[in-house]
């Protein structure tokens, strides 16, 4: 394993943000970006970055007795306005998130599911959406404080199958591809209760929850890397390995990544901080922006070779994100291997739109 230390000046720098009449969507970028938007009152999507997307998935909608409901939502106006604007943008719905509970109960039956996802493609169709995201985490699993079944995972595919049929009949009837995603978590247990031949028959999208790899537990380590480690083996190359060898196509795969960091504090041992024990979890986040701001503030980069992961480090505080090196290299990796493209979550956390340009710069390569 290598860690390098950087300067200011060789550190991760936010490309230039083009303008949107230089660039015509999607041109010459290999790969699909996809962007969720957290829905809140405080969610600006900015035109001048349009040109950088191909997908939203606007999250999320919730489960109330039985149905899908966006009663709760506060942007959804923004958001519509913004996909009309650009249409070259697929907005797709992403129903659940975590802690969001019903699932279990709505799918248990067989007209429990066919009313769930009767009611999930009547939302998407009212707001103009052209896909569903599936984010239930997890089946069979209630570490979100969830109601969870032994036969949730069996339920899962049932639901997804009724929401093909009716994703099927609207593109026979309009012309048009309407997308089906899903969200899987990339912990052992998440991945190990995939059927990938199963999935791949059902979905077009599924998107890695490849972060959030660590930072549960009060020693600092990579939340985001692309390989493993001597002390982690969960990595988004294992992700994905495991999941091909299912039999879920590569092709359909988009791999996460965060726009935001997670901060470990009161670390101590020294050195560069890495795999060192801390007086807190990871649980504090921060954006991008602040991410780039870092080296300025007194913080050495660090970059993991052996794991394709950047990190920075004061003395006290421990953070794992991603750097600008850490971007191109998973990038060149998701290309060669020949995945749809990339997931990042979410938008709330990229509002000038840094990391959505590393990550088009480098597609385009």
């Amino acid at each position: 394993m290598t860690m390098v230390g950087t300067t200011l000046a060789s550190a991760m720098y936010p490309y230039p943000v083009q303008a949107a009449e230089t660039v015509l969507p999607g041109d010459g970028r290999h790969g699909r970006v996809v962007m969720y938007a957290y829905d809140g009152g405080g969610l600006s999507l900015k035109d001048e970055h349009a040109h950088l997307v191909d997908q939203l998935n606007y999250s999320f909608a919730l489960i109330e007795d039985g149905e899908a409901t966006g009663d709760h939502w506060r942007s959804i106006a923004h958001v519509e306005s913004y996909l009309r604007r650009n249409p070259h943008i697929d907005g797709v719905l992403s129903v659940g998130g975590w802690g969001a509970d019903g699932f279990s109960d709505a799918c248990a039956t067989p007209e429990g599911r066919q009313k769930l996802a009767d009611s999930i493609l009547r939302l998407m169709d009212a707001h103009g959406f052209v896909g569903v995201d599936i984010d239930w985490e997890y089946p069979g699993s209630s570490a979100a404080g969830i109601v969870s079944r032994p036969e949730d995972e069996e339920n899962w595919y049932q639901l997804l199958a009724l929401l093909r049929a009716g994703l099927d009949e609207r593109q026979a009837e309009h012309g048009r591809d309407y997308l089906l995603s899903v969200a899987i978590g990339c912990g052992e247990e998440q991945l190990q209760m995939v059927n990938g031949s199963r999935l791949n028959e059902l979905v077009d999208q599924a998107v890695l929850m490849t972060y959030d790899l660590s930072g549960f537990d009060k020693i600092t380590g990579h939340h985001a890397g692309l390989y493993p480690n001597e002390d982690r083996h969960n990595s988004g190359a294992r992700a994905v390995a495991l999941l091909a060898e299912g039999g879920l196509s590569e092709g359909k795969m988009l791999l996460g990544f965060p726009a935001y960091a997670r901060v470990w504090r009161q670390v101590t041992g020294g050195g560069n901080g890495l795999h060192q024990r801390a007086a807190t979890s990871g649980n504090k986040t921060i954006d991008f922006d602040d991410i780039l701001m870092l080296e300025g503030q007194g913080y050495t980069a660090y970059y993991d070779e052996a794991a394709c992961a950047a990190w920075w480090f004061d003395g006290n505080s421990f953070v794992s994100g991603e750097s600008q090196r850490s971007i191109d290299e998973k990038v060149a990796w998701l290309r060669e291997n020949s995945l749809l493209g990339c997931a990042v979550w979410s938008w709330n956390s990229d509002l000038n739109g840094n990391m959505m340009a590393m990550l088009d710069a480098a597609m385009r390569r």
